[in-house]
């Protein structure tokens, strides 16, 4: 079974560095081997720019590091689907999104509903903003490393959300690694 971790690189410096080895951390002691060194990314430091960093590992260390130039994406038409699969680590078979990606090519991300429940989107963890404050799912499929950041800063606050509350926001932010808070105040949800 392989991994995959996701870091922003600016000029050199990993972003959010320790979330991302709190998380790893956390998976290699749940699968019980050990978790790569913190030099996860050697050389980045001769990087200038912003870098999305693509790490690849599994219990016998790291297997591949990609850099990707960050490319800008506009999310508008969001599909919301009920699933019925965990993601609680962050696998490198992505297999359950690609599929829904290849059915539905015509949205530009899902929202993603299970045992009635809004979860996260296919590549990131999401919030609402309810006119005083940003809530976001309390039980995600994957627990973010930015998600985690916003959480310990009190930016945002766990909560339940239901489908039938999405008619009460007034935005959405999608949040991850690469993304930081990215908010959206012009956008539809298909139900």
């Amino acid at each position: 079974m392989e991994f995959i971790e996701t870091l922003l690189v600016k000029n050199g410096k990993i972003q959010n560095l320790n979330y991302h080895l709190n998380r790893m951390e956390n998976l290699t002691n749940y699968f019980k081997f050990q978790a790569p060194s913190s030099k996860l990314v050697p050389g980045c430091e001769l990087r200038n720019g912003e870098w999305r960093v693509r790490i690849t590992y599994n219990q016998w260390g790291i297997k591949n590091v990609e850099w990707f130039p960050i490319k800008k994406r506009e999310f508008k038409k969001f599909k919301l689907v009920e699933i019925d699969f965990d993601y609680k680590f962050k696998y490198k078979n992505r297999k359950p999104f690609s599929t829904l990606h290849s059915q539905f090519s015509i949205y530009d991300e899902f929202i993603l509903l299970k045992n009635n429940l809004i979860t996260d989107t296919t590549i990131s963890n999401i919030a609402f903003f309810t006119g005083s404050e940003w809530i976001t799912p309390k039980y995600p499929l994957l627990k973010g490393t930015k998600r985690a950041e916003l959480l310990n800063k009190g930016i945002l606050k766990e909560e339940n959300i239901h489908k039938s509350d999405l008619k009460y926001f007034k935005k959405i932010a999608m949040i991850n690694a690469i993304l930081g808070f990215y908010e959206i105040d012009d956008y539809d949800i298909i139900l």
